[in-house]
Order: C-alpha cells, then structure tokens, then sequence
C-alpha cells in the first residue's frame, strides 16, 4: 500500500500488469514453447517453419517488455517492487525484469558445452550411432557445434557492452532512490500537511528518472535479444530461445515451487 501510494501516478482503468503478464506467460509456456519444439523435432526440420516459431517467440518478448515499459510509466512501484513475482523469480529480477547476464549466461553455455563436446569426441560423427538423427535434423544437432568467430566476436562485444551499462543504470537507480530519500527526510519534521506536499515534490522530481531507468533497462534486455538473433543462425536462435522460455517456464513449476517453499532459508 505504502509504495503504491508514494511512487503511483494517477489510477488508470487499465488491467494490473501481474494480469498481463500471466496471460502473456500462458500464451509462451501452452502456446509458442510447443510450437516452437514441434518445429525443432520435425524430420526433416523446414527452416521457413523454424523461422516463423523464432519470430513468433522473439515478437512476444518484445511485446513484453514494450507493455513493461508502459506499466512502468503508469505506476513504476509494480515494476521495481513486484509483489505478484513468486520466490523463484525474485532472485533473477534486476531493475523491473529478467537480468541481462542471463541472457549472455544462457549464451555462453550453448559455446562452452560445444567446447566441451568437441574435447570429448573430436568433433566425430558415427551415422550408424546417430539414433538422435532419425529424431531431428542435423542441422539442429550440429547448430552450436565449432561457432563462428563473428558468433563468439559479437558475445564478447555484447559482454563488454553489459559491463558498462549495466553499473551505470544501477548508480541511476541508487542515485534517485537516495536523492528521494533526503529531499523526503529533509522535511520529515514540518508539519503533517507540508509534509504531504514535500512528498509530492520529491516524487514528480524523482519519478520520470525512476521511469527512464526501469524503461533503459527493458531497452537494453530487448538489444541483447535482437543482437543474439542477428548473430545466431535460425537453429542456434531457436535452440536459444527454447531454452530461454524453458527457463522462464521451470519459475512457475508448482512441484518446484512447493519444495523451495520447504526451505527454510529465504534468498534475498
């Protein structure tokens, strides 16, 4: 109630975010995860079939974040502060959604387990052993084995490129959140009346920067993700975006729910 009130702009009569992004959770994990699979286990794999799923998927995280960035301008509290997450989302959220890092994480470990791979069978193909082949294509099989160097060039490039702006949305976010706490702690004292006022005051000075951090932050979620797809080829983006989705899909697991619940450490 107190963060609604203190960082809410103006009731509108539209829908609480929590219920679009549950509609838009249900539409990835019934809908375009399936899809998205059905045409990767395909034999042959139709790479127009493929692509079409990868766009469907990418269009629908870019839907998104493009709603988040509206929730965030109506009321920036349900963004910074998400209530509805449940406790295995919160960890992963920085600045109103999903980390960046994961994306790059989830990146690299498609390189690295091909590294591994390569040291373990030598980049060997046995077509008698291949029970894998009769399932999919060995385009999808083979899509993240030996990497370009323009692919694991733009990583680095994309990497380098968090490591600076990810600090400086954070300082941003530190810097309002402080300067609101001082203008409000400068006239805590006065009068119940004034004080309302000074409230009010700090917050439409801090709010648009509250709004521009958590709104650069989705922009610089939906650059990784357009920068992955324009590097990746149509198998290496939809075996990414899968396990992407997978990934968002295992939070609202309820068997996994129910036995983090049992723990008796909260993770902060």
């Amino acid at each position: 109630m107190f963060k609604s009130a203190l960082f809410g702009r103006k009731k509108t009569t539209t829908r609480p975010f929590a219920d679009f992004y549950n509609d838009w959770f249900t539409t990835l994990a019934t809908t375009l995860l399936p899809q998205l699979r059905r045409a990767l286990s395909s034999f042959p794999v139709s790479p127009t079939v493929l692509s079409t799923e990868v766009d469907a998927v990418y269009n629908h995280f870019h839907a998104y974040y493009a709603a988040l960035d509206q929730a965030a301008a109506a009321d920036v509290a349900q963004c910074l502060y998400p209530e509805w997450r449940n406790s295995l989302e919160k960890p992963f959220l920085w600045l109103g959604d999903l980390h960046p890092y994961l994306f790059t994480n989830l990146l690299r470990s498609f390189l690295e387990d091909q590294e591994s791979s390569q040291d373990d069978d030598e980049f060997e193909y046995d077509v008698t052993s291949t029970k894998e082949s009769l399932d999919t294509s060995w385009h999808v099989a083979a899509a993240w084995r030996s990497p370009s160097k323009a692919l694991t060039a733009r990583v680095d490039q994309i990497e380098c490129g968090l490591r600076l702006m990810v600090p400086a949305l954070a300082a941003r976010a530190r810097y309002a959140q402080a300067k609101l706490v001082s203008n409000v702690g400068a006239e805590w004292g006065r009068k119940e009346g004034v004080v309302k006022a000074a409230v009010a005051e700090a917050m439409a000075a801090e709010m648009e920067e509250l709004v521009g951090v958590v709104v650069d932050a989705n922009r610089l979620r939906r650059s990784v993700l357009a920068d992955v797809l324009s590097v990746t080829s149509v198998y290496q983006a939809a075996l990414f975006l899968e396990a992407l989705a997978q990934f968002l899909v295992g939070f609202r697991d309820e068997k996994l729910l129910r036995e983090f619940g049992k723990c008796g450490k909260a993770i902060n």
